[in-house]
């Protein structure tokens, strides 16, 4: 009884591989095209025997040094893209050993510049704000005496001349 359900299950796991690969195949070749094919290759071989005899042997001889010759090709193929990939990534290694220190170096010159950038505008602009006279945003030049401010504009609004008029005069400055 053991041997008939061993024997069961492997013709039962047979039929379902064949079913699979059935599958398979539909799905490369669907099952009029291969209809076709056959009925092609039958007529053929009726028509023609001694021809379709040749190709016969010809094909079951030849195929297996083809396809030898096809899988020596993809392994190739693969083993030396592999090959590459690994010598890609051993080189981009070495050259990020390069790159974190130098980008290290380069960042710490960047900060010193731009510190060194950012103090000199800060101190520029209390220089400024300290200073006697100067210009507004709008053109205007502005002059400190003591705790008043007097407000000058260019005569005609033309921007070449030197020309001022006082416009206008503050009593208390806060600042």
């Amino acid at each position: 009884m053991a041997t008939d359900d061993i024997s069961s299950r492997t013709r039962s796991r047979a039929n379902d591989l064949l079913v699979y690969g059935q599958r398979q195949v539909d799905r490369v070749v669907s099952p009029p095209t291969r209809q076709k094919a056959y009925n092609w290759v039958y007529d053929f071989s009726i028509e023609k025997p001694i021809l379709s005899s040749f190709v016969a042997f010809q094909l079951a001889l030849s195929l297996a040094p083809i396809l030898l010759f096809a899988g020596f090709a993809t392994t190739t193929i693969a083993v030396s893209l592999i090959s590459a990939l690994l010598f890609s990534l051993f080189w981009i290694g070495i050259a990020t050993l390069f790159l974190v220190p130098t980008l290290f170096i380069t960042f710490s010159i960047a900060l010193f510049f731009w510190a060194w950038a950012a103090a000199t505008f800060f101190a520029g602009r209390y220089v400024y704000g300290r200073l006697s006279s100067g210009a507004d945003g709008d053109g205007k030049v502005v002059a400190n005496s003591g705790e008043k401010k007097i407000i000058f504009e260019k005569k005609n609004g033309k921007n070449n001349d030197a020309d001022f008029d006082a416009k206008a005069e503050a009593t208390e400055v806060k600042e």
